[in-house]
């Protein structure tokens, strides 16, 4: 169905306005087509998301926050990790619901502020947190003996609720300036905010310091990693092979939707002046690439249960027994901490290997 409308920053994209000519003065509408059968893939993608992403994410807290003894110190993110996920998937069926009803919202303006927050929130945590990770792994592998202070339990511990402080604060325009916006066709509401450019300007500034900064970071981290580390020995393909494959899920299901934004805050701002075809082009690549991002949010169990001999061992014994012996022993035998120096040993054992 086409419709002429108003350009509205939604996360649906559902509505649209822009000054194509770069004018204050000279509104020019473009026409809206819908995606085709949008309204009935998008819907099923997020909630087949969250009929993965709630048990998974779930059992992994579970596993990791039971664990005894000693944790190793990439643990503690991927736990971390795994609670950002698992309230992005607590949103998924509330916008599956809005999506399949051409994005009217009907559950309120409290839980429009809440779910609003929480996907701002969790999708800066999870980046902040892979950072995070990227840099420890560097630390441990380029400068094992040096980061020693730094690499502690509760250095690890301060970085990721520095990671979840940044990301309420990332959240709080969501919470304060989303709302409930009548529809232009007068048949309902939108879970909208405003289409200021205060607004879009704090966005496009979130967007560079919440995602493309961690991204770099994560990257370059990562590719020093990879320099540092022996050419050959199994435990290092293994190990990875398991990193790249989560940094590599996380960039190719949010790099497109980090892009795509961008360019849309840009627009919104008439700081880059579109045609009504690229405005549909870009209103439908936003769709598509939001649709990827949000089932991002579902992908780390199963990385961590096809790749990782350790997270597979540990779920066995920890669905099979009622004791952490088990897991305990089994710790020594994964094919994340072969590599010792990779996945973060003790500094004591460390800085005893390093000596040897």
């Amino acid at each position: 169905m086409q419709s002429t409308e108003p350009w509205s920053p939604s996360w649906g994209t559902t509505s649209w306005d822009y000054w194509g000519s770069g004018s204050l003065d000279q509104m020019e509408l473009c026409p809206a087509w819908d995606l085709p059968y949008g309204h009935a893939i998008i819907p099923a993608l997020y909630l087949a998301a969250f009929a993965v992403g709630l048990p998974g994410n779930a059992f992994v807290v579970w596993l990791l926050a039971r664990q005894r003894g000693p944790r190793r110190l990439v643990d503690t993110f991927l736990l971390h990790l795994a609670a950002a996920d698992l309230g992005f998937v607590f949103t998924l069926p509330l916008w599956a619901a809005a999506e399949a009803r051409d994005g009217q919202w009907p559950f309120g303006d409290g839980l429009c502020k809440l779910s609003s927050f929480a996907l701002a929130a969790t999708r800066c945590a999870g980046a902040l947190l892979l950072a995070g990770m990227s840099v420890d792994r560097y630390l441990a592998v380029g400068r094992p003996l040096n980061a020693r202070p730094l690499r502690t339990p509760r250095c690890v511990r301060a970085a990721c609720c520095g990671a979840w402080a940044a990301a309420f604060l990332a959240g709080l325009p969501a919470l304060l300036y989303r709302g409930l916006k009548p529809s232009l066709d007068g048949m309902g509401s939108q879970c909208a905010e405003e289409p200021s450019d205060a607004l879009q300007g704090l966005g496009l500034l979130l967007l560079l310091l919440t995602f493309a900064l961690p991204l770099v970071v994560t990257l370059t981290c990562y590719c020093r990693v990879s320099r540092r580390l022996p050419r050959v020995g199994r435990a290092r393909s293994n190990s990875l092979r398991i990193i790249f494959a989560v940094e590599s899920v996380f960039v190719g299901s949010w790099l497109p939707f980090g892009i795509l934004r961008a360019v849309f805050h840009l627009a919104r701002l008439r700081a880059l002046p579109l045609s009504c075809s690229l405005l549909l082009t870009l209103r439908w690549g936003l769709t598509v690439a939001t649709c990827l991002a949000f089932v991002n949010s579902c992908a780390n169990p199963v990385i961590y249960l096809l790749l990782d001999r350790s997270f597979r061992a540990r779920a066995g014994f920890g669905l099979c027994s009622r004791t952490g012996r088990q897991v305990r022993r089994i710790n020594s035998a994964s094919s994340l901490s072969d590599s010792s120096v990779l996945w973060g040993r003790s500094p004591k054992a460390n800085a005893a290997s390093a000596a040897s």
